[in-house]
This record gives C-alpha cells, structure tokens and sequence, in this order.
C-alpha cells in the first residue's frame, strides 16, 4: 500500500488531505483543518468500511457524526473538547513544539479521536532511545501508547521516527488506517511507512502537486508537500 499526505495554509489554518491506497485504489481519506496543531475539523471517508465520519471543534465541545455510506443512517454524539484532542493527521503538528521536552525524558499526553466510534481516548507519548540516520542526522523514537490499561490490552503501541531539528517524520510503526482485503473482508494491519521526503512544512500558500524529488527544492516558499509509501 501506499501512504500521501499535501498540506497548504488556508489563512490562519492548515489544511491537509491524506489518502491511503491499497491495491484496489484509495481506500481511505482524511481531509483536516488545525491551527497550531489543535484540530478544527476532519473527515475520514472509509471505502472499505463504507463509512464517512466528522469531527467539528467549536465553543469548547466536540461534535462527531458517522454515516453509514450504504444506507446513508448517521449517528451522532458530543463530547467535551480537551485542549490536547488530535486526529491522525495533527499528531505531528502537536506534537512538533514539544520535541525538546520529549527528548529531555518528558511526557505528552494526548486525546485521540477515534471518528468512526464517536470518542476520543488517552495516549501517552514518550522518547525510547534516539538512532542516527543513514546521512548522519539525529532521530528521536517515540513510543504513542493507550494511557488506559484496557485499552493498551486492545491496542498496541504505535512508533513514530522523527528528526528534532528539521521537525520532519521519517518512519511510522503501527496500525494503519490501510486494512488488507482478504476474501470479501477488510482486516486490521500494522505497517512500517518510510517517508519519501518532505520539504519545508507549512511554510507556504501554494502546493507543487505530483513533484518528483529532483524538482522539490527545500527552502522554496510554494514547496509544502509530502510523499511517503
């Protein structure tokens, strides 16, 4: 499979579009709107699952709604929005101005919304050892685990690979929003992702689509894309 998140500055805000392919084709989009890292709103439409699930922050609560894509039911449910509520795609971008406190040994709680269940859940997000990469820069391993003991019975650990200076995500371990089709169902996967290259993140109001990486150019205002698989 394949992972590919754009993003771009929409005034005030960032917006990015994430799509997970499978060998059938896309598979799973996330669309997102943050500020900061602090989520606005996002949708995850699910082809494998049938399912379309939003997420809107406003007036300090958080508003889920889940359709039912085959035969178009919605369930909804409200929930109090913490100040450290992420989805997915906002993880990185909350997670960036606390690197040196994570790499002093600190730890950083997080809420996970879990669209498609209508409910966020607590993680804790830890430094387990630093690597060097292959052109001798740093690489700071975080470990995002269920907070809840329960949950963490359920849900294993996920590893994200990131260079602290550059604030670029290198690798992911852990379960994917991509399921393998086997049969006529869709089952669960955990996946490694290494990232292609990613260059000067939301630093600018236009998007290169489709660039291959000679033509990227790092510094560049109008460069603000991501590439991985």
């Amino acid at each position: 499979g394949s992972f590919h998140i754009q993003s771009r500055k929409e005034g005030e805000f960032n917006s990015s579009l994430t799509t997970f392919m499978g060998p059938e084709g896309i598979q799973v989009t996330e669309t997102s709107l943050e500020k900061s890292g602090h989520v606005k709103k996002a949708v995850i439409e699910n082809r494998a699952l049938q399912k379309r699930s939003e997420l809107e922050v406003r007036e300090g609560k958080v508003f889920y709604s889940v359709t039912d894509l085959k035969d178009q039911s919605v369930k909804r449910a409200t929930d109090d929005a913490e100040e450290n509520l992420v989805v997915p795609s906002t993880v990185i971008s909350y997670v960036t101005p606390h690197f040196d406190e994570l790499q002093a040994g600190k730890e950083l709680r997080l809420k996970v919304a879990v669209l498609d269940r209508r409910e966020s859940f607590s993680f804790v997000m830890k430094k387990i050892r630093n690597e060097i990469a292959v052109d001798g820069s740093q690489i700071m391993v975080l470990e995002m685990a269920p907070a809840s003991l329960i949950v963490k019975a359920l849900v294993d650990s996920m590893y994200f690979y990131v260079k602290p200076k550059s604030g670029e995500l290198f690798a992911f371990e852990g379960r994917s929003a991509l399921r393998r089709k086997q049969g006529g169902q869709y089952k669960e996967m955990k996946v490694r992702t290494a990232y292609d290259y990613k260059v000067n993140r939301m630093s600018g109001t236009r998007v290169s689509k489709n660039c291959e990486p000679g033509i990227l150019i790092p510094g560049q205002a109008e460069k603000c894309e991501v590439k991985a698989q």
